[in-house]
């Protein structure tokens, strides 16, 4: 199979670039960040926590140890040391089990990790694109209240009728409400970014910008094969398995050794001990049980394949029709100068200041669509290389 590789850069959008911290590798990025994250340290904390629970329980049972005091007219007493084992087998089947759910449990942290990775770029791009339509939405609030003050003395002079001015004060109304919803996204953006740094602001810098290689079947499998979630999953069929063989070998009668001391008055009497353990009642049902969880691992395996590769396909798709348009729109120049073109009419007398004002509020829309869809590639070309990454 092709390997797929992925390439990284930064476009700086110059808001903010100039205080802010040199990012080259959007990866490296990610991962310093989600270092600082109080919620990678808990996950940290919690997979040393498991594993030492997946490395106990796994040595023989503890020994017995008995005293029997006989209140009879001569002294007379019993000690006892029992040791019982299972079948050899069976802590070897144990063993294989805990390596296998220590495997897992890796597994499940990689998942974690990349998990808050992933939060560290949702709200990284979030804050550049709320940062970005904060600044474009001032500049078309400041338009328009130029455009109402024109409008005002144009209505006092009697050149404008007072709909003209009711109507772009609506205008003004509805900037202003999408520029206060706007902040307020940024604000949060910024705030949930800060706390998986570990309290530090970061200041945006600009989209990430991915180049990949390969079909999309090529990235599907190369995807699938780095998931950290399909692999937990195949990992429990393997354990399903093993619980399978554990509980067909736990029918071999346990094994009890020990030795024991009889002393009466002056005379004592030494007797060594063996015998068996028969597990007639404590596993039954056990086998048909981890049959059930084989059938159930096996089926919750495909299931997740097919769920996450369906994920897989529609992300690839989502992100080649999105830089396509992209990459139309960036080709189109026609509304590059269109400022320009609206100076130079009123220079010579062909439009009005008040009308220039409203034609760029044409303008502004355009380019509030054009920042949403350079967000949705970014989101999506993070999202495919996510799924890549160690």
């Amino acid at each position: 199979m092709k390997r797929i590789f992925y390439t990284f850069a930064f476009l700086l959008s110059g808001v903010g670039a100039a205080s802010a911290q040199g990012v080259g590798d959007y990866a490296a990025f990610l991962s310093d960040v989600a270092a600082r994250s109080p919620q990678l340290a808990a996950a940290d904390k919690g997979h040393a926590a498991t594993v030492r629970g997946l490395r106990t329980g796994l040595a023989p049972d503890d020994p017995e140890v008995g005293l029997e005091y006989y209140f009879t007219g001569e002294s007379r007493y019993e000690i006892a040391v029992e040791q019982a084992f299972d079948f050899p087998t069976l802590y070897h089947q144990r063993n294989r089990i805990s390596k296998l759910g220590v495997t897992k449990a890796e597994q499940e942290y990689r998942s974690a990790r990349r998990a808050i990775m992933g939060s560290v770029s949702e709200a990284y791009l979030a804050l550049n694109y709320t940062t970005e339509r904060v600044g474009i939405l001032t500049r078309r609030r400041d338009d328009l209240r130029r455009a109402v003050s024109l409008y005002r003395e144009a209505v006092e002079a009697g050149h404008r009728s007072v709909i003209d001015l009711r109507n772009t004060q609506m205008m003004l109304t509805e900037v202003e409400n999408s520029l206060a919803l706007a902040e307020t996204e940024r604000v949060e953006a910024s705030a949930v970014l800060a706390q998986l740094n570990g309290g530090r602001e970061i200041v945006p810098q600009g989209y990430p910008q991915f180049g990949f290689t390969g079909t999309r079947e090529e990235f599907v499998e190369a995807a699938l094969a780095a998931d950290f979630d399909l692999r937990a999953v195949a990992v429990d069929t393997l354990i399903a398995q093993r619980e399978l063989k554990l509980s067909r070998q736990a029918w071999i009668p346990k094994l009890k050794v020990g030795y024991k001391v009889e002393i009466e008055g002056s005379k004592g009497t030494n007797a060594l001990l063996a015998g068996i353990s028969l597990p007639l009642w404590q596993n039954s049902g056990r086998t048909r049980h981890a049959r059930a969880q084989d059938a159930a691992a096996r089926a919750q395996h495909a299931a997740t394949e097919s769920e996450l590769r369906t994920h897989l396909q529609t992300l690839h798709a989502r992100y080649t029709a999105l830089s396509a348009a992209l990459a139309a729109r960036e080709g189109d120049r026609t509304g590059t100068d269109y400022p320009e073109l609206l100076k130079q009419s009123v220079e010579a007398g062909n439009l009005t200041s008040i009308d220039a004002l409203l034609g760029l509020d044409e303008w502004y829309a355009l380019k509030d669509s054009l920042m949403e869809l350079e967000y949705e590639v970014a989101r999506a070309g993070a999202a495919m290389a996510l799924c890549l990454m160690d």
